[in-house]
């Protein structure tokens, strides 16, 4: 049987089903997910509070390691964060069990898309592939132009306005120097069309929908899965907290996420996978001027990922030339200059990262000719070693 944590607002309220509940539910929602013909997931701040961001709406009270909410705390002048509280920033957090878990179910394509609320990026960078999501209220780590509408990642926060509704940054369009944006939605602000469109696309044709860690009291992100639940889908919704949609739903899972999908993921009999920091680099050598960029692992988005790169050319043991590179952009483009050229030789590039995961140098070694490699790289924080595909 459910039991409930005490709180002035019954809104606010923690929820927490019983083990033998919990473990029937999980059942029902693994016979869904097998068989369902279109499963969605739609998520909100607690599938990150295990990482160490806080969410927004927990009470003072909560059994969330992060503490209360951001706007609980907003809402009681004096009261601090317990320095006990696990906290971290976004861009050092690294992805829970449940962003991994969804990686897994979209890798064996049995999740078909996710929404999400959170701009933290988490599931961008737990492997979760960018044409599978839609990230309603933006993306910390990416910046626009409404010019020519490029996109750009960068491994560090975008935002450099002060005031909440300006979005302007310090940085301009590689395509054509216009001015770039955040692209952070804040209340009163349109959604981006396109993520809209596509979320609604997918409800209209989902016969399951699972949300997980969200209060589901922000529109219109919210009608997404109503729509769903008023479609005739079936609408689980995995909380904490009593949510709008409890009544619509065909089930509420009192639980934390993570203990939500370690147990679906045990019943469906899938492993969850071990998070690895996957880096995509594209470096091209052309007449002797070598290019190095950053991309999205899944499209060709330009992705800023160096604090800056070292070049050295070599003939057998001996270093015939060598450059050292400071970066602060998303494409590198050096000439090498050689007086003498000839005999066999190889560039070996280093690579060094903005180092959020403590993430080691890695060399590149290509013959000095005309070539392009395409880097699929891949770093475990736990082993602290990279890997090549």
């Amino acid at each position: 049987m459910a039991h409930g944590i005490a709180d002035e607002d019954p809104t606010k309220k923690e929820i927490i089903d019983s083990p033998e509940i919990l473990d029937q539910k999980l059942e029902q929602l693994a016979e869904w997910v097998r068989n369902a013909k279109h499963f969605i997931v739609f998520t909100g701040a607690g599938i990150s509070t295990s990482t160490g961001i806080p969410d927004f709406r927990s009470s003072m009270n909560t059994i969330l390691p992060t503490g209360p909410g951001v706007w609980e705390l907003r809402d009681h002048p004096g009261a601090k964060r317990s320095p006990k509280a696990c906290t971290v920033s976004l861009i050092k957090a690294m992805p829970s069990v449940t962003h991994m878990a969804l990686v897994e179910l979209e890798r064996r394509k049995l999740l078909h898309f996710v929404v999400s609320q959170n701009i933290d990026g988490l599931h961008l960078r737990s492997g979760l592939p960018s044409t599978s999501i839609a990230e309603l209220h933006g993306n910390s780590n990416l910046e626009t132009c409404k010019k020519c509408h490029a996109k750009y990642l960068r491994d560090y926060q975008t935002r450099t306005a002060k005031k909440a509704l300006d979005h302007q940054t310090t940085r301009k369009c590689a395509k054509c120097r216009a001015t770039l944006y955040d692209s952070i939605i804040n209340f009163g602000e349109n959604l981006p069309e396109q993520d809209l469109e596509n979320s609604f696309e997918h409800a209209r044709k989902a016969d399951v929908c699972l949300v997980l860690g969200s209060s589901l009291r922000v529109t219109p992100a919210a009608d997404i899965p109503q729509l769903v639940g008023e479609n005739g889908g079936k609408l689980i919704i995995g909380n904490l907290q009593p949510t709008p949609l409890l009544e619509l739903a065909t089930l509420n899972v009192h639980s934390l996420c993570d203990n939500l999908m370690q147990g679906l993921m045990a019943k469906l009999n899938i492993p969850i996978p071990e998070w690895e920091l996957h880096r995509r680099v594209r470096i091209t050598i052309k007449k002797q001027i070598v290019s190095i960029m950053g991309l999205d692992p899944d499209q060709d988005i330009p992705y800023t990922l160096f604090s800056g790169t070292r070049i050295l050319v070599r003939q057998g043991t001996a270093s015939k030339y060598q450059s050292q590179r400071v970066i602060g952009s998303d494409f590198i483009e050096h000439r090498i200059t050689l007086n003498d050229n000839s005999g066999k030789m190889d560039v070996y590039i280093e690579l060094n990262w903005q180092g959020h995961y403590n993430e080691p140098m890695y060399t590149v070694r290509m013959p000095l000719k005309d070539s392009t490699k395409d880097l699929h790289l891949f770093y475990n924080p736990k082993r602290g070693v990279w890997r090549e595909e």
